[in-house]
């Protein structure tokens, strides 16, 4: 970062009212959507995270373009950016972790498919790009703030918080992606010492009256389970019933709530950091319009989402086919 003292104010590609009030939507938008496709997915058992893997991609790809573009300008010869700008990125890239990993948490929980490891890849490198972010700052920014509802100094006990909670953040993702790798080798290696018993499936399945034309299976004698599973599947959608979903609801407020207290105390930071210029108004150019427009996306799918999925409780349903079977 900065290697002079002198602080001219904060960046506004990083900390512009633009650019903020983009990356705040963004984040509410996509974990909104996040949540509702990933309960829906858990419940409806679609056998993987494919319905909310853009949604997640998106938030992390937005997660690690801020942090590469702060390591950018800050690792500069000539550094554009300061300490103070690398703490605002700190505050808007937490939003981000919050909101993937409490999706990821409740499909984990109530999902026996298998996990997207790619996208926990990307959560892992994201939250180390943003962690080496504040690490390059000199010691005359002690005037620096973090704060949590109030300020603390950022190069001493704001320092010392931040690298806990990145160390306790990897550590628990690592964990995650181990397990779920573990898991998925366990499953595999079953897979292959399960014996081959084919052959021997259809030799308990019988018919009654054995002549040609359209013939009626007997129901004591049960049919392969290979056969079953063709007659009998999961609905692709499930029934809605009235009340509404315990989990979705209770998913959307942990995020709404985390996703407040981050945005206070964003704007807590940089009211504390920016005080020579608090007075000045917000600048509206063209710089910080154009990312506030970009959130029209976001909010076109969490809008499709919530219409596709709703809030209310969703059931899966079995339903079984009787076919006839012709004998020649």
């Amino acid at each position: 970062m900065s290697t002079s003292c002198s602080y001219g104010g904060l960046n506004p590609d990083i900390s512009g009212i633009g650019v903020r009030i983009s990356y705040y939507l963004q984040t509410l938008f996509l974990g909104a959507t996040a949540a509702a496709k990933t309960v829906a997915g858990c419940l409806l058992r679609s056998g993987s995270l494919d319905e909310i893997s853009g949604a997640l991609y998106t938030l992390m790809a937005t997660n690690i373009a801020m942090a590469v573009a702060g390591l950018i300008l800050g690792l500069k010869p000539a550094p554009e950016i300061s300490f103070q700008d690398a703490v605002v990125i700190l505050y808007l890239l937490s939003m981000g972790w919050t909101t993937v990993l409490v999706s990821l948490a409740v499909c984990n929980r109530f999902s026996d498919s298998e996990p997207e490891e790619s996208t926990k890849i990307l959560q892992l490198v994201s939250v180390i790009q943003s962690g080496v972010v504040g690490a390059f700052a000199p010691d005359c920014n002690g005037e620096a703030h973090a704060v949590i509802f109030r300020p603390l100094s950022a190069l001493k006990s704001g320092r010392i918080l931040g690298w806990v909670v990145t160390v306790l953040v990897t550590v628990a993702y690592t964990v995650m992606t181990g397990r779920d790798i573990l898991a998925q080798f366990k499953r595999f290696k079953n897979k292959e010492m399960e014996p081959s018993e084919e052959g021997t499936q259809y030799a308990s399945f019988s018919w009654k009256n054995p002549s040609p034309g359209i013939l009626k299976p007997d129901p004591t004698v049960s049919a392969p389970p290979d056969i079953r599973s063709e007659r009998s599947h999961d609905t692709d959608h499930g029934t809605a019933t009235v009340r509404v979903d315990g989990r979705l609801l209770v998913e959307l407020v942990f995020i709404t709530v985390f996703w407040t207290f981050f945005v206070l105390n964003t704007e807590l930071v940089i009211h504390w950091n920016h005080r020579t210029s608090a007075d000045s108004g917000p600048n509206w150019g063209f710089g910080q319009i154009l990312p506030v427009l970009l959130t029209l996306l976001p909010f076109i799918n969490m809008t499709n989402a919530f219409k596709d999925f709703g809030m209310r409780r969703t059931r899966r349903v079995n339903r079984l086919r009787k076919v006839a079977v012709i004998c020649d």
